[in-house]
């Protein structure tokens, strides 16, 4: 058993910490981006309230 366990990790591609980084990276600009919309979208949610009390 253990002879097909080793033979089978021997054939595993080797993973390259360069892609991690790249979904890192694009995860973290999208909730930038995210959390940005979210504030445009507040600010102009209490601009129209405060439009509308007057």
């Amino acid at each position: 058993m253990t002879g097909i366990l080793v033979r089978m990790t021997d054939h595993r591609t080797t993973t390259r910490p360069g892609t991690v980084y790249v979904a890192q990276r694009r995860l973290a600009i999208g909730m930038t981006l995210g959390v940005l919309a979210g504030v445009v979208w507040t600010v102009s949610m209490i601009c129209t309230l405060v439009s509308w009390a007057l």
